[in-house]
């Protein structure tokens, strides 16, 4: 999508996408969590849902770029 956006293939811009693949990105690099990763494996499985929940919305941001695309919401399948 990215790239189909930046060469101008694809337009109106998906500004709901970009942005929250960029707070998914910015929450997993930050130091500041709501849990502290020093709390091994609990401070992990936070930062993973949190992520998760973001790159579902995504997803759903992604839906009029599929169509345009051709790519059917059923044949999307996530594992």
């Amino acid at each position: 999508m990215s790239m189909d956006v930046f060469r101008g293939r694809y337009r109106p811009i998906p500004w709901a996408a970009f942005g929250w693949m960029a707070l998914a990105l910015v929450y997993l690099v930050s130091p500041l969590d709501l849990i502290p990763d020093f709390l091994m494996i609990i401070g992990l499985v936070d930062d993973v849902f949190i992520v998760g929940w973001l790159l579902t919305r995504v997803d759903r941001a992604m839906g009029d770029y599929r169509r345009w695309k051709g790519i059917d919401d059923d044949e999307v399948v996530v594992d």
